[in-house]
């Protein structure tokens, strides 16, 4: 099979297609209310609403933006199975690192997964786990159209059980590859980054690049910075705390500028590295603030900030980068090759080297004597914003779905009329 890549354009019209000759409509499986000619969409999520990884927040937003037109039951771990929500049991890796990233493996349960599946249109599975490995056969079985999405990296994994091995990193990229993501109808990359990474493994299957977006609840907007901050030069970094984010070379960096005295460090997250990075914090003349914040609070530090610091090593988007980008808010991204953050920077003045402090303390030291180059930085932010915009990349989802519905019914079409000649 030839490798299909293409950018979705939001609004092309397709026509929804005929159920798959064999399934059966929906019975009595738990399902939202929604408009008849939306897409019926079963949505396999191992954590929905309780995570703190990038991959369950896209879940949430995306099956929020979908619930507005389409009908979509979330099969997923926690709670209660109630309409639109299918519960199955699920697992928690009994280590402290993974324990504190909030992330519930989901373990498979084929009957309850036929059944939500076989009134399905299209399935969704968010990440390449073993209730998704299950799920996948479950709905072949039924006849029912796959999208998989790529929002894991194996160090995001290895890095969080203490591994960093390039061996296993690729040996678990052949797997993934191999065993999932080139037995689905077709794979959802956030980035096109992310799309020639599983095409470096061996992907096949057709792919679709669709953003994350920035968070339609965060916006741009004028707010007053918040007490004892209206002098000082407030650095925001968000995301998980886990070792892959690198948040002990922002520490660092901090520690070396010639500005600490002035800096304000605000990390918003929570995960496995918070008791560490409170112990570095000790050493800075000013304690940073450390905590997960609401999305208000959130939305007011992307407002307020004056520079957006992504130090992570491992990345196949930044929604953190997107959100403050969204907001107007200055981002400088570390260039690791295993991130698509870098390619975010509105230019290389707000890259800096991969784990290297020092060239982080001098990117910031920098931008702190320069206000006006961060003032005319600002609206340059904002204005690449805006190519990511979240209902864009919610058309362009909707869009890959209804491909391959279109397409699984074009085949059974003929697969009927080759049977009838015969």
């Amino acid at each position: 099979m030839n490798v299909t890549s293409d950018v979705v354009r939001p609004g092309r019209p397709v026509s929804r297609a005929r159920h798959v000759a064999g399934a059966t409509r929906p019975g009595d499986h738990p399902r939202t209310s929604g408009p008849r000619t939306g897409l019926r969409i079963a949505f396999l999520t191992d954590t929905f609403d309780g995570g703190a990884s990038g991959g369950t927040h896209s879940a949430m937003r995306f099956v929020d933006g979908l619930r507005k037109d389409h009908d979509v039951t979330v099969l997923t771990t926690g709670g209660r199975t109630s309409p639109g929500r299918v519960v199955l049991p699920g697992l928690q890796v009994p280590l402290r690192r993974m324990k504190a990233n909030g992330f519930t493996f989901a373990m498979p349960r084929r009957a309850v997964m036929e059944a939500a599946f076989a009134g399905a249109d299209v399935v969704h599975l968010q990440f390449p786990f073993w209730a998704s490995f299950v799920a996948l056969a479950c709905a072949r079985r039924v006849g029912v159209p796959v999208v998989a999405a790529f929002h894991v990296q194996p160090e995001n994994i290895l890095y969080n059980v203490g591994l960093k091995s390039r061996r296993l990193s690729e040996a678990m990229y052949r797997f993934w590859v191999d065993r999932f993501y080139n037995r689905a109808d077709a794979v959802a990359c956030p980035t096109r980054f992310a799309e020639d990474l599983l095409r470096a493994h061996g992907l096949t299957t057709p792919s679709f690049v669709v953003s994350n977006g920035v968070a339609p609840a965060i916006t741009r907007r004028t707010v007053a910075r918040e007490p004892g901050e209206e002098h000082a030069f407030v650095l925001l970094a968000v995301g998980r705390l886990a070792p892959e984010k690198r948040h002990d070379v922002l520490f660092e960096a901090v520690r070396r500028s010639r500005h600490r005295d002035r800096l304000r460090l605000v990390v918003a997250g929570a995960g496995p590295q918070e008791r560490a990075l409170r112990r570095r914090a000790q050493a800075l003349p000013h304690p940073p603030l450390i905590g997960f914040f609401s999305t208000v609070r959130l939305e007011r530090l992307y407002n307020t900030a004056d520079l957006f610091v992504h130090c992570s090593e491992v990345e196949l988007e930044g929604m953190a980068v997107l959100e403050a980008m969204g907001c107007g808010l200055p981002v400088l991204v570390a260039d690791s090759p295993n991130s698509a953050s870098k390619c975010l920077a509105i230019g290389p003045e707000f890259r800096f080297r991969s784990g290297d402090p020092a060239d982080l303390a001098a990117r910031i030291d920098r931008l702190v004597e320069h206000p006006a180059e961060l003032a005319r930085a600002r609206e340059r932010t904002y204005a690449a914003a805006r190519a990511y915009g979240f209902e864009e990349s919610l058309a362009r989802l909707v869009d890959v779905y209804r491909r391959v519905v279109e397409r699984r019914a074009a085949s059974g079409a003929a697969r009927a009329a080759a049977g009838g000649l015969g």
